[in-house]
């Protein structure tokens, strides 16, 4: 029994497009970090919140999470820029392999 192949075949356009599909993450991304830069003024939680630490502890909170934000946005751009390498690689190999195989001859 024959098992079909899977067609695994990529264009340089599809990667490019999944590239452009990831951009705006890396946008939203930096917009939530702009927004996360924004210190929380301790005076916001009054006499008692200042006594419990809550603006401390929203500035650790705070800071943690904008670390993660900011590696997600780091991700995100690495993957933006291995995929559109990859786009330039595989036109290049397709192109070389072709080249390779009408050099051949059966004769």
């Amino acid at each position: 029994m024959n098992s079909p192949q899977a067609d695994i075949r990529i264009k340089p356009a599809q990667l490019l497009d999944h590239a452009k599909k990831l951009e705006p993450f890396v946008d939203r991304f930096a917009k939530t970090l702009d927004a996360a830069a924004q210190v929380v003024d301790p005076m916001a939680f009054g006499l008692i919140g200042q006594a419990c630490g809550l603006g401390a502890l929203c500035g650790v909170a705070q800071t943690l999470g904008s670390d993660s934000i900011g590696h997600a946005k780091n991700v995100a751009q690495e993957q933006i820029d291995r995929v559109r390498t990859w786009s330039q690689h595989v036109d290049w190999y397709e192109q070389d392999v072709k080249a390779n195989f009408e050099g051949i001859s059966l004769d």
